[in-house]
């Protein structure tokens, strides 16, 4: 059993070498998002188990994706370990953290995560599994490149991190790791259950538009074109969507309605569960189409969702759930490929990956 708990201040990332687009003009990034990773070992519930094939293929999901896409940077997008599990210890948090981090920083990749609803779900009953301490130990490895909070807004792991170009004069694009939140909470931070899911707070928003100002400036009043990871989709996936009756063939069920993808509304990928979004909150999105600088947004949440959607200019993209502790269909992770010279788009991939084992999931 740990000794003691890493404490919750900023880290400051000091000493690393920036990200920086290669020889080629080109940057690749790897979006493991929904991992849902767990210990099998806390299983101490006569009634529930654990089979141990769950973690041989969530793990091979993430080594394969690896070598399949060959990153310059890999991001976990949120619910990276099933936080609801009340068996969480420290030991099992680092135990778990560890599994899934060891297959990107042995091959030396730097990576980023955000957070999701489900990584520090049962906090209440585990006072370690913060996310404070979950990001202090994702701190320990040379290759994480993430911080704590850049300023003190709400969350946890709200930052961004510039690519350079490849003379290394400039940045070339940047990336956004924004966390957003759990589920909506009142001012005692209790869940209050009948509000939805957790959503960008007001100074977050001002953060992303501040430091977004700061880039734009320190590049010659030129916007710097970026892409954003976090692990709830925005309401705003629904301007997409159709509204129809249920019992239309292809519907998604949503909050007791019933939406279909029309022809067009979807550029790649499908829609296979009704999104998951805060359910009013709009104020995110439009920072975003008022700053200028998002090219594309990276979703997590909905396990079965691999579709890409064009809302006013801006490409909502939801990834499919790499992990096998949780629901899901196909497994795997989505790779993503940047050019310097291109900032106005982007080329991705879905990367699903085949089952190794053969026993029970």
């Amino acid at each position: 059993m740990a000794t003691g708990l890493p404490n919750s201040h900023k880290h400051i990332r000091n000493g690393q070498s920036p990200l920086r687009f290669g020889e080629d003009g080109k940057f690749c990034i790897l979006h493991l998002t929904d991992i849902h990773e767990v210990d099998p070992e806390m299983d101490d519930d006569e009634n529930r188990s654990i089979p141990i094939n769950r973690s041989a293929e969530t793990l091979n999901v993430i080594r394969r994706c690896v070598e399949l896409a060959k990153p310059d940077l890999v991001v976990f997008g949120g619910d990276n370990i099933s936080g609801y599990w009340q068996e969480f210890t420290y030991d099992y948090m680092r135990k778990t953290i560890k599994k899934i981090v060891e297959p990107i920083a042995e091959k030396d990749i730097p990576l980023a995560i955000v957070f999701g609803n489900h990584d520090a779900e049962a906090e209440p009953h585990c006072p370690c599994l913060t996310k404070e301490n979950q990001i202090s130990i994702y701190c320990e490895y040379d290759n994480f490149r993430g911080t704590m909070n850049d300023e003190d807004v709400h969350g946890c792991g709200n930052y961004n991190l510039p690519i350079l170009s490849s003379d290394g004069k400039r940045v070339a694009w940047n990336i956004w790791c924004i966390d957003s939140n759990d589920y909506v909470r009142d001012d005692n931070y209790k869940v209050m259950k009948d509000e939805g899911y957790g959503y960008v707070h007001d100074d977050q928003i001002a953060w992303y538009e501040k430091k977004a100002a700061e880039l734009k400036a320190k590049n010659g009043g030129k916007t710097v074109p970026s892409l954003l990871f976090q692990h709830i989709p925005v309401l705003q996936e629904y301007n997409n969507l159709t509204e129809v009756s249920e019992g239309t063939p292809g519907a998604v069920d949503h909050n007791g309605k019933f939406y279909i993808a029309a022809d067009g509304a979807l550029l790649d990928g499908v829609l296979l569960e009704g999104p998951c979004p805060p359910d009013k909150v709009k104020s995110q999105f439009e920072s975003w189409q008022k700053t200028g600088d998002v090219v594309a947004a990276f979703f997590g949440h909905d396990h079965k969702n691999t579709f890409t959607m064009d809302v006013d200019g801006i490409k909502l993209v939801q990834s499919p759930g790499a992990g096998y502790h949780t629901y899901g269909g196909n497994h795997g992770g989505r790779m993503i490929v940047i050019d310097e010279n291109n900032p106005d788009t982007y080329e991705s991939k879905v990367l699903f990956v085949d089952r190794i084992t053969d026993g029970e999931i």
